[in-house]
């Protein structure tokens, strides 16, 4: 097996790039730190050549030229998964992977027959469409993927590492890949051993450590090849910022139509639209019901907007792009209307609340964190009359777990355990005035 290894450099700016298009091109830095003094964890290169450095504090980068924005671990984390549910369609398993420093690594599958080099620029085609950008690497095991993907000085955005080559391809690379202790690293470079396959060559340790990775192996490429499998369980959730300065790529999607307060939304439908559909068929479904939420660019909580909360039930599952864009723009017409006109900057949500199979039964999610559970198709006055036991077991398991009572075993009660004691404990010390004594 074929592991492809995504690596999505600076990930908080992209994903605010991502939530705001506007920010493209300008001089922005992602500042995070809520309980401590609030650090710059990533910078784009208009800030970088303004003065900006990743590990500022904020103070010191605020300046009239550089735009400060919070990062969003929310939005991180559905950015990673509209990655994996988009992937999904074009790889038979996605490993969510982790971050790196700023940057976050993600793992597929290549599938079988298929070649390295296209697969990766197919992989580069749906990030782009997602509005982020990446590196390919492709190797035999994970480890080998990364270092292609993250430490790789050629100007291609794919590698591919020849089948069973991860040994050459890392004799010549630092030892700082990996993750061993600077005293160590600093008393190997001392002996002149400074590479992956100078430190792969030397004798094995005389002492076996399990607990610790056998960082010779991942030195000649034998590290594992196996992926933790995703599976799309929160409902799918895109949100974008619409005004007026947004440049949007694919704003010639729909065609220009009606405007809020001065504001297109054409623009903004069309681009949620199609983030909606390619993670809809990358998990093989589409929408049977949808909530749309709006609410000031400052609100980062668009929960909390509940006046400008509607939720629509379609007749019909939509799954392509033009269906999904006919519904927002009906919909927006009138939802964002009066939204728009009080405010030059807002920020528009679409969750797919409810989901539909290719055969057409609705599959609804019902929190987030949870599989979703099949309910049939009934009209709303019959929701009442639903069977609790049956959503209960027709659920994946995560919401409520039924499992006979365990018992310890080589535990049993005596009589002796059971029995009162009807005598009164003696004292420890005895009495030093007894009045029989006394007497």
């Amino acid at each position: 097996m074929r592991i492809a290894c995504i690596h999505i450099p600076q990930f908080a700016l992209q994903c605010a790039t991502r939530l705001d298009p506007s920010l493209r091109g300008a001089a922005v830095a992602v500042v995070a730190g809520a309980t401590r003094v609030p650090t710059v964890v990533a910078c784009s290169r208009a800030a970088w050549a303004a003065g900006v450095r990743v590990g500022m504090a904020a103070t010191a980068a605020r300046s009239d030229a550089v735009r400060l924005v919070t990062a969003d671990a929310a939005t991180e984390r559905e950015t990673v998964r509209a990655i994996a549910d988009a992937l999904l369609a074009i790889s038979p398993t996605i490993d969510l992977g982790g971050r790196i420093d700023a940057h976050h690594a993600m793992y597929a599958e290549v599938p079988a027959k298929t070649r390295g080099s296209s697969f990766g620029d197919r992989l580069l085609e749906v990030l782009a469409e997602l509005g982020l950008t990446a590196r390919i690497g492709i190797a035999d095991d994970r480890f080998t993927a990364w270092v292609a993907a993250a430490h790789d000085d050629s100007d291609h955005h794919v590698v591919s590492v020849p089948r069973g080559g991860s040994a050459a391809f890392l004799a010549p690379r630092p030892l700082s890949l990996l993750a061993i202790t600077a005293e160590v690293q600093h008393m190997l470079e001392a002996l002149g051993v400074r590479t992956l396959g100078e430190f792969a060559s030397l004798p094995a340790p005389s002492v076996a450590r399990p607990i610790e990775a056998d960082y010779q192996a991942l030195a000649r490429g034998e590290s594992d090849a196996l992926l933790r499998p995703y599976a799309p369980e929160a409902p799918i959730r895109e949100e974008i910022v619409v005004s007026a300065g947004n440049v949007l790529e694919l704003q010639e999607l729909l065609p220009a139509g009606e405007h809020a307060g001065g504001l297109s939304i054409s623009a903004a439908t069309a681009l949620l639209a199609h983030r909606i559909s390619l993670r809809l068929a990358g998990r093989g479904r589409a929408a049977a019901r949808v909530e749309i939420a709006t609410a000031p660019a400052a609100d980062e909580s668009l929960a909390a907007s509940t006046g400008a909360l509607r939720q629509l039930t379609l007749d019909h599952p939509a799954a392509t792009e033009e269906e999904l864009g006919h519904v927002l723009t009906e919909a927006l017409e009138r939802a964002t209307a009066e939204h728009a006109r009080a405010r030059d900057v807002w920020r528009l949500r679409v969750t797919v609340v409810g989901e539909a199979l290719a055969g057409g039964e609705a599959h609804e999610i019902i929190a987030e964190g949870t599989a979703p559970f099949a309910r049939p198709a009934m009209h709303e006055d019959s929701i009442g009359a639903m069977d609790p036991l049956s959503v209960v077991l027709s659920g994946s398991g995560s919401l409520f777990a039924l499992s006979p009572p365990t018992q310890r075993e080589g535990y049993r009660r005596t009589r002796r355990g059971k029995q009162r004691r009807s005598r009164p404990t003696p004292d420890v010390q005895p009495r030093l005035f007894d009045r029989r004594v006394s007497k």
